[in-house]
């Protein structure tokens, strides 16, 4: 098992690494107060963490003492195509500054497993796992080497760093035995293996079958059924060690929950428990919130106690507990619970996104958003719920002059409730009516580029546009009461059930706008990657909404089922997409730009990935043909989501000219 794999244990105290990146010094800003914001400016904000802001997601790791916060720090530099990473240990104590302990390895774009197979091109960053050992001694880490991972690890006893064990094939994920003499991990080691029989089949012809994914490569990717091996390694030496089985639930942890819970926290000692199910009368994404006390079971039956995300029980008995509420669940709260006794108490209500939090003593250490807020740690009080900064990466991103946020709300024609963020012009005076720039399909926390972060939204303000940062509604089918997930998904295809539901909010918010004398309707463009691009494709087929479009992916049509290979093909046609030619007609007429020969003609730009520009060749070369004025772009090395740092800002920078191009506009302030 191991032959394939190397270790090494080489201690380098204090190394310095050229694209480590180094924390802001305290006070200090490039940036002069009042400064209008650019592309290049957001493309070089600091990050750290995954690119969503789910509750549940892990931005950083709190040491089991809840004492320091560690997280991998990364910062894009567009000029030299690449980016720094830092390993960066934050302390609770505000009182205390953060450090750098190391570089945190090379930004990759990742592939997933979909489909059947384990190379999808997803082109996010590659996942680092960082994990503390049982005493809060170490810190484990692992830094992504091209197609390989390195583990690492701290001492913090000694503040130095050691290299131990090297994987060509990626680290899935990382963890501690109980003792902390052993750093856990998992990977799939019969990938290069597979790689090489592949490449063995290849001399005589590749059987083409449900391994291929045209869209991307011409052999047959790897499969997701090459199983993940739990291995270990010593802390000491970083040779190999026998995986205990004992060590599994360390690995990946399981809930010890009632049968059905949806999420379960219990204390160590086990005498209080939590745990969430699905609500009593079946209504989709309700749930109820169960809590075990001693010999006593109870359940909150206040409407605050529904839907749920997260809870950890406090030092002080109670239960703490986070939820989504508000119109289209727009809003985050915090409550406390003294289960057996009054309702539960609010302790914050806010549209920011607060994500990953973790229970430190008496305190929530959160990763927080604002719509105007880069991501920042903050420690929430259970008492009162005010927020203290922790950790802020970026700390002259206020010192811009940004655009005024407008947070909006509405429902379609359906009654499907929905929201999104309407971003003016710095310094804006009702006036004469702007251009309207939709950005998509997300609202939640830092409004940056929208999903995927292509269309970035202040500095289009910055430059005369109106920009609505729309929040998809929900799927159509998920509220239907369907069943399961499957026929959720059905519910939504049906008569093109989801699309329809979504072009009604971007036409209810439109008009809205426009009645109110802020946007100028005959100068709308629609945006998106992925689910929004197959927003603005069936929007662009089915309404006169829109005068302009930019597509990150491109685009849904019937060909693309067999370009994609056999996988998606039998994955989309069980969930409603047609087989026959005579159905495949009559849905992709609607469904279309190649099938809507009616669709009026606008301006679109195309800026695909290597991965998947191919998808838009046949709706490319149709519109072309009809006289559509059409462009494209393929950035090469990229998958879904583009990572490049160079691309990154690029993309940007024609977004914006092309669409000042379009719309004739001339910012009041060039600069």
């Amino acid at each position: 098992m191991f032959a394939l794999l190397a270790f090494s244990s080489i201690a380098f105290p204090g190394h310095a690494f050229a694209n480590r990146c180094a924390l802001p010094a305290p006070g200090a800003s490039p940036t002069q107060p009042g400064e209008i914001i650019t592309a290049r400016d957001l493309s070089a904000l600091r990050d750290f963490g995954d690119l969503g802001v789910a509750p549940t997601t892990s931005p950083f790791e709190l040491s089991p003492r809840g004492d320091i916060v560690a997280l991998r720090l990364r910062q894009a530099d567009a000029d030299n195509d690449t980016y720094c990473t830092s390993i960066v240990l934050v302390p609770t104590d505000p009182k205390r500054s953060p450090h750098v302990v190391d570089d945190g390895g090379d930004i990759v774009s990742a592939k997933g497993d979909i489909y059947g197979l384990a190379e999808i091109p997803v082109g996010t960053p590659k996942a680092t796992f960082i994990s503390w050992s049982p005493s809060g001694a170490h810190l484990a880490y692992t830094k992504v080497r091209g197609s390989g991972s390195e583990i690492w690890v701290y001492d913090h006893a000694t503040s130095s760093v050691r290299q131990i064990f090297i994987s060509p094939v990626d680290i899935q994920a990382l963890a501690w035995s109980s003792d902390g003499k052993r750093i856990l991990f998992t990977s799939r080691v019969g990938e290069t293996a597979a790689l090489e029989k592949i490449t063995a089949e290849g001399r005589n012809g590749y059987h083409y079958d449900d391994r291929f994914w045209p869209l991307s490569s011409d052999r047959p990717l790897l499969s997701s059924a090459i199983p993940s091996v739990d291995q270990a390694v010593d802390l000491e030496s970083g040779r190999p060690k026998e995986f205990d089985v004992r060590d599994v639930d360390a690995l990946r942890p399981r809930s010890n929950g009632p049968k059905g819970s949806l999420a379960f926290a219990q204390i160590p000692a086990g005498s209080r428990s939590a745990w969430t199910t699905q609500a009593g009368d079946g209504s989709a994404g309700k749930s109820e919130l169960h809590v075990s006390v001693g010999a006593r079971q109870l359940t909150c039956h206040w409407e605050t106690c529904s839907n749920i995300a997260m809870f950890w029980w406090t030092t002080g008995k109670g239960l703490l507990y986070q939820r989504r509420t508000g119109f289209g669940n727009s809003r985050t709260e915090f409550y406390t619970w003294q289960p057996g006794t009054a309702a539960p108490r609010l302790l914050l209500s806010t549209t920011d996104a607060l994500f990953g939090c973790r229970m430190a003593d008496d305190r929530l250490i959160c990763a927080q958003e604002t719509s105007t807020n880069p991501r920042k740690i903050v420690a929430i009080s259970p008492n009162d719920g005010g927020r203290a900064p922790l950790f802020e990466p970026n700390p002259d991103f206020a010192h811009f002059s940004l655009g005024e946020v407008r947070r909006l709300e509405w429902a379609n024609d359906f009654g499907i409730a929905t929201f999104g963020d309407l971003v003016l012009p710095p310094g804006y005076h009702r006036g004469a009516k702007l251009p309207l720039v939709i950005v998509q399909y997300d609202s939640r926390g830092f409004l940056r580029g929208g999903t995927g972060d292509e269309y970035p939204i202040q500095p289009l303000a910055a430059q005369g546009f109106a920009v609505l940062s729309f929040n998809r509604p929900p799927w159509y089918g998920s509220l239907q009461n369907a069943g399961d997930e499957l026929a959720s998904m059905k519910a939504s295809i049906k008569g093109w059930g989801d699309r329809k539901s979504n072009l009604s909010s971007l036409n209810s918010i439109i008009v809205q706008l426009a009645d109110e004398g802020i946007i100028d309707a005959k100068r709308v463009a629609i945006t998106g990657l992925s689910d929004g691009a197959s927003t603005a494709t069936f929007a662009l087929s089915n309404s006169t909404l829109f005068s302009a479009a930019i597509l990150s992916t491109c685009c849904e049509a019937a060909s693309t089922l067999a370009v994609a290979g056999d996988g998606l093909y039998s994955f989309y046609t069980s969930i409603g997409y047609p087989r026959s030619q005579d159905e495949s007609q009559l849905f992709w007429q609607e469904g279309s730009l190649i099938g809507a020969s009616a669709a009026r003609p606008v301006p679109v730009l195309i800026q695909a990935s290597s991965d998947e520009y191919r998808m838009a060749l046949m709706t490319y070369r149709n519109l072309k043909d009809r006289g559509w004025p059409i462009d494209m772009y393929v950035y090469p090395n990229e998958g879904h989501v583009k990572t490049s740092a160079s691309h990154r800002l690029s993309i940007y920078l024609r977004n914006i000219d092309w669409l000042k191009t379009q719309f004739s506009v001339v910012p009041e302030n060039p600069n």
